[in-house]
């Protein structure tokens, strides 16, 4: 039930200089090995070497791959490339010759996007102010601005009476308009520049300067419209060349770009390789079961490259090493805290537990059905290339974003799918169907027509009148699951040689059993007065040598952590609590609805509303409350027994590939 992370290997590689090259691509097509710095004692022996030259080569062939693409229209890439020298690759981008001719016709682009975005402006001003009945050219004055204005209809009046207090020296021609009115202003030398500004920023008026036009409004904006067909043309035919040129190097461009970038990191690890005059050092982490494959490559390869396995008491980068459909419960113990390469992974056991949990505290059938199909629609929406949330409302969509990615919504989705089935199910066990019990219409139906004997009322298990049963249930799930913790912590404390703090949980576990024990005893009216029965001897005696136990391995301070651990036992019953907590909830909902159809429409249509609001309120903590509370409950009572975290995670030195093939070929399995 509990795996641990992918055993690692810390190696060393010690190979021929003159075969850097080789082994690089070796480890980055293998992509399975974290490069670590050399260890201190080899590091005083080595010096670092860059090949500054090749380095530079590389990395100005990758910015003219990466030019290039930008410029060049995409074109649909289906197909892979391999390079197997640097050589290869830098005769195949030199192969490649059309930089001049793109960036003439990129300048050119740009040139006539910049006039086709003025022409557009101009047509959209003389279009807007053509009811100026003059040559625009009037406008051109060299002692005067000219100035088209927009200002709020109920504000012009105004305006042209502040502006005619000199109005020897402005000119104002104006379209009123319902909302805004446009004016053609032009201020002359004795107008004073400040008095222009106070006036446009008391009336909140938008003046943009009259560009340079001619002719009159009519035949203005049909040349306009003339230039700007002929620069679209140009540009269209601009496109069409470069289309011409992406059709023929585009493919090659984005194969080269991708291997450019693969060799530029490779490189990047050789100027940091520890070298002597003839051989190269290198560290890292390497998964166990990858150390032969990588040995078969280097043997297939190269010549006296040679690989140690290192013993280190060095804590290993982590790599969870799950089943398939428990992979994406890896992100909630991310979030928590990466576990130690040498520690358990309990990704499994949050993944079996967790959506237990919340399937009961949700306990309704109306309610698992409405996240089930949440959660299948956000799946559908995200994964299904419909990466748009639309249909939800906006408050809501904007409230989800701001929180979470679409990525992490859907790994929520699916972690809460199983707990609502389970919601659903046990739904049908407690008879709730948005609080209403349905169960006794089917089951009556089943009775008479098959003659079973299914309860009348529908109800397999009242949630309740069994509370007292489900709380012990609750208790016993509590008991069982720090038992399992501090057994887990066991382990753990004698793997890592502290015997004292194995002593310690021996007796958390011995105490925690004593107090559960004499609480049932007590509920159930036995004796438990050491001094006149046996099993009150036995009770008290699992107390004391639990604290017994704990004093030894801890000292006094155990004294101080034993309310917690009856106090982490009964944090499970908050799941039968918040069960009830919505049962409750829901049944006065309902309550409220059934007493207004007695009364007048108005009531009714109130107690409708209360329904679908109360229950979609009901919904809503339904879907956080459950969650929150579930994954507290494994990560502070469960975790806290035995878990460190504090791990850190394995990075292999590697690239997803899409447009080339690896350089060479390794035999190895997937996981």
């Amino acid at each position: 039930m509990i795996l641990k992370p992918v055993p690692m290997k810390r190696i060393a590689v010690l190979g021929l200089r003159k075969n850097r090259q080789t082994i690089i691509s070796i480890l980055h097509d293998l992509n399975a090995v974290q490069l670590e710095p050399l260890s201190k004692d080899v590091t005083a022996m080595l010096r670092n070497e860059r090949d500054n030259d090749l380095f530079r080569q590389v990395s100005d062939q990758l910015l003219r791959m990466k030019a290039l693409r930008t410029v060049l229209p995409p074109v649909e890439v289906n197909q892979c490339q391999r390079f197997t020298s640097v050589d290869q690759l830098m005769l195949a981008t030199k192969s490649i010759d059309i930089d001049d001719k793109v960036a003439t016709l990129e300048r050119e682009k740009e040139n006539l996007l910049t006039r086709l975005g003025e022409t557009e402006n101009n047509i959209k001003l003389v279009e807007e102010f053509s009811f100026f009945p003059e040559d625009f050219d009037v406008l051109q004055l060299r002692t005067a601005h000219s100035y088209f204005a927009r200002v709020d209809s109920k504000d012009y009046a105004n305006f042209k009476k502040a502006m005619d207090v000199n109005s020897q020296d402005v000119f104002l021609y104006a379209k009123e308009g319902k909302d805004t009115t446009h004016v053609v202003l032009v201020t002359f030398p004795n107008f004073p520049p400040h008095a222009l500004a106070t006036v446009v920023q008391e009336y909140n008026v938008r003046i943009e300067a009259v560009p340079k036009l001619q002719g009159k409004a009519d035949q203005l904006i049909e040349n306009l419209k003339a230039k700007h067909t002929e620069i679209t043309q140009k540009l269209k035919g601009i496109y069409i060349q470069l289309t011409e040129i992406s059709k023929v190097h585009y493919v090659n461009i984005i194969c080269l770009e991708e291997q450019l970038e693969i060799e530029n990191k490779k490189l990047e690890v050789i100027d940091n390789l520890g070298v002597t005059s003839d051989s190269f050092a290198l560290e890292g982490w390497i998964p166990k079961a990858k150390v032969s494959h990588l040995k078969g490559a280097f043997d297939k390869n190269t010549k006296g490259t040679m690989l140690f396995e290192l013993e280190t008491d060095e804590n290993p980068p982590t790599l969870f090493d799950n089943p398939k459909r428990f992979r994406l419960f890896e992100a909630f113990i991310r979030f928590y805290s990466l576990p130690q390469g040498k520690e358990f992974d309990p990704t499994l056991i949050f993944g079996l537990i967790f959506p237990i949990f919340y399937g009961v505290m949700v306990g309704d059938a109306g309610y698992g059905l409405v996240i089930l199909l949440v959660c299948r629609w956000v799946i559908r929406r995200v994964e299904g290339g419909k990466r748009n949330l639309n249909i939800m409302p906006t408050p809501l969509r904007s409230f989800a974003l701001m929180i979470l990615k679409r990525r992490q919504m859907v790994k929520l989705a699916k972690a809460m799918t199983p707990g609502a089935i389970i919601a659903i199910i046990l739904g049908f066990l407690f008879n709730l169907y948005f609080g209403f019990h349905l169960n006794g219409y089917l089951f009556s139906y089943l009775n008479s027509a098959l003659g079973l004997h299914l309860p009348a009322d529908g109800t397999i298990f009242s949630p309740i009148l069994g509370l007292r049963k489900l709380l012990l249930i609750s208790g016993y799930v509590g008991l069982g699951m720090v038992t399992f913790g501090l057994i887990l912590g066991i382990i753990n404390t004698l793997r890592e040689g502290e015997r004292k703090h194995a002593i310690a949980k021996i007796g958390w576990i011995v105490f925690g059993w004593g107090v559960v024990l004499t609480g049932l005893a007590l509920m159930h009216h036995q004796h438990i007065n050491p001094i006149h029965h046996v099993q009150g001897i036995f009770y008290v005696g699992l107390m004391v040598g639990g604290i017994g136990l704990m004093f030894v391995g801890e000292g006094p301070r155990a004294v101080m952590e034993l309310p917690s651990i009856v106090s982490h036992i009964l944090s499970y019953t908050r799941i039968i609590g918040i069960l009830l907590a919505s049962v409750i909830l829901a049944d006065v909902i309902d309550f409220i609805f059934i007493k207004t159809l007695h009364h007048s429409i108005p009531y009714i249509v109130l107690g409708t509303i209360i329904l679908f609001i109360g229950h979609i309120f009901n919904i809503i903590i339904g879907v956080f409350e459950p969650g929150i509370q579930g994954a507290r409950l494994v990560y502070v009572e469960f975790f806290s027994k035995f878990y460190h975290g504090n791990g850190k995670a394995f990075r292999p030195f590697g690239t997803s590939r899409k447009y080339t093939y690896d350089q060479y070929e390794i035999q190895t399995e997937k996981r």
